[in-house]
């Protein structure tokens, strides 16, 4: 079994990533194959986040299970999430440097 400790940098988070693939034999799935899956995992994250919002919603799931859909949103985030380490991992980004070096440029930006 794969473990992860509680507290874990993101370095660790990319090289569990790494294992579970390894594991299920997906190291050999290309990086714009990642992308695209990723991209199916988006779409399937914006369609949690419309039902917490009843967004054209036809008599879907009533307010009352609130709690279990926000809990799939957050599953679906997961998915994305792991799909975006493996894409960081094909190209050897390490995504707490990058994550830290963008958002300290971000803090000197303006947005129009």
């Amino acid at each position: 079994m794969i473990e992860l400790e509680d507290g874990a940098p993101m370095r660790a988070y990319q090289n569990y990533i790494h294992e579970l693939e390894a594991l299920h034999g997906w190291l050999d799935v290309d990086l714009v194959h990642n992308c695209f899956l990723m991209g199916e995992e988006v779409g399937e994250l914006f369609k949690a986040v419309r039902k917490v919002n009843r967004l054209f919603d036809q008599a879907e799931a009533p307010v009352e299970q609130r709690e279990a859909l926000v809990a799939h949103v957050g599953e679906e985030l997961v998915d994305v999430l792991n799909y975006l380490l493996a894409i960081a991992n094909r190209l050897d980004i390490d995504v707490e440097e990058a994550f830290r070096a963008k958002n300290l440029r971000n803090q000197t930006r303006t947005w129009g």
